[in-house]
């Protein structure tokens, strides 16, 4: 019994410091706050998103057109987990128009075509952010940046994974960043650690040629013209237990 007490002890006090945590950052940050969970299960990254975690509501599901608040986006939904040893992502996009191709000798080929965007930083002003830009058909263009568009197209995070699928009216992407490749960008994978996040999504219109796509976001910036690479951009995520 008295060990018992002496565990839940240690749980209250864990469960009150975060809980602290967090509001000290929502005090301190204005901007939307994610509680994303560890996942204690198995994933292969293969894109079709049928493990039992992703049968759980979406860590965003609310998303809204940059600039244009009134306007409503195509539905998209994206999740978000942690191990000990890394940070899992997926993104589930409708799109019945998609505008992609495969991978190429170009990066910069990822620019003009269907994509979710992953970006990643430690809410320190010098420090660099990362950027994951995963086409519809597995173009890639990833890099690291400081303020303002200052770009390292040359960086890579060593060992990460990723696979995009195809579903009906739509694409699905999934990825996971090992803990040596976040840790090189100040993140530490521990429970109660705050992150700033950036979730964005580029669709295209094969309609409109040469046209600027529909920029969907989680958090808007609220700028004169749709802009991702502003810290007003990113949101907060803290990583928090395992859902029971």
């Amino acid at each position: 019994m008295q060990r018992s007490a002496s565990i839940l002890t240690r749980l209250w006090r864990t469960s009150a410091g975060i809980l602290l945590l967090v509001m000290s950052l929502c005090a301190a940050w204005a901007s939307p706050v994610l509680f994303v969970p560890e996942w204690p299960g198995q994933i292969k990254v293969d894109g079709k998103l049928d493990e039992a975690c992703y049968q759980a509501p979406p860590t965003v599901e609310k998303f809204l057109v940059a600039g244009q608040p009134d306007q409503r986006p195509p539905k998209t939904k994206a999740w978000l987990f942690w191990q000990s040893d890394r940070l899992i992502f997926a993104f589930e996009c409708e799109d019945a128009d998609i505008v992609a191709a495969p991978a190429s000798g170009n990066e910069h080929d990822v620019d003009g075509q269907d994509r979710v965007e992953l970006f990643l930083w430690s809410g320190r002003a010098d420090d660099t952010y990362a950027c994951l830009e995963i086409g519809a058909a597995g173009a890639v263009h990833d890099y690291r940046a400081r303020f303002y568009r200052r770009f390292d197209d040359a960086w890579s995070p060593a060992g990460w994974e990723y696979a995009v699928s195809r579903m009906p009216g739509g694409y699905r992407v999934e990825g996971v960043l090992p803990r040596s490749a976040l840790e090189t960008l100040g993140f530490q994978l521990r429970l109660g650690a705050p992150w700033r996040a950036g979730l964005f999504r580029a669709d295209f219109s094969s309609r409109r040629a040469k046209s600027e796509p529909t920029w969907i976001t989680w958090v808007d910036a609220k700028g004169p013209q749709p802009d991702f690479h502003v810290a007003q951009s990113f949101g907060e995520i803290v990583l928090v237990p395992a859902k029971k």
